[in-house]
């Protein structure tokens, strides 16, 4: 038969607070996760609730090739929402038409949000002349020929 040992209350005082600390820090790191999950599902809830005909998507949605031009921006509101236009001068040796057909936006883009705006943004674009018009928007339905 072994000894048995000597029960040691230091060495398990020290084991409790170690076990203290960590519940302590594993429910600290839970809390801020399930508030940032909140805060987030907040936002989106937001952005599509609270969502009205005045929201515009940013001109930076648009993927743009290398050489293209911004010449000019305008907003207009409907009945049905407001669009972003924009005027856009096509790259050197390029036509309107070509640049709408490299964008992808004939007859229409849709650009998936991101994580910070998880809205979908409505990309249409007019060849008019030698510049192309392109209207982003967010209340656009699907395009179906």
């Amino acid at each position: 038969m072994e000894p048995s040992q000597a029960f040691d209350k230091d060495a398990w005082n020290a084991y409790a607070r170690r076990a203290t600390r960590r519940r302590v820090a594993g429910t600290i790191l839970i809390t801020i996760a399930v508030v940032l999950v909140l805060l987030y599902a907040g936002r989106v809830a937001w952005l599509f609730v609270m969502a009205d005909e005045g929201d515009v998507p940013s001109a930076s949605v648009v993927p743009l090739p290398a050489g293209a031009e911004i010449l000019g921006t305008t907003e207009g509101c409907g009945s049905g929402g407001c669009t972003l236009n924009l005027t856009v001068r096509p790259p050197v040796g390029q036509s309107a038409e070509g640049l709408a057909a490299e964008m992808g936006t004939t007859p229409q883009l849709l650009v998936p949000g991101n994580t910070w705006n998880p809205r979908t943004v409505s990309v249409f674009a007019t060849p008019s002349g030698g510049l192309l018009n392109i209207s982003l928007d967010y209340s656009s339905d699907e395009w179906v020929p």
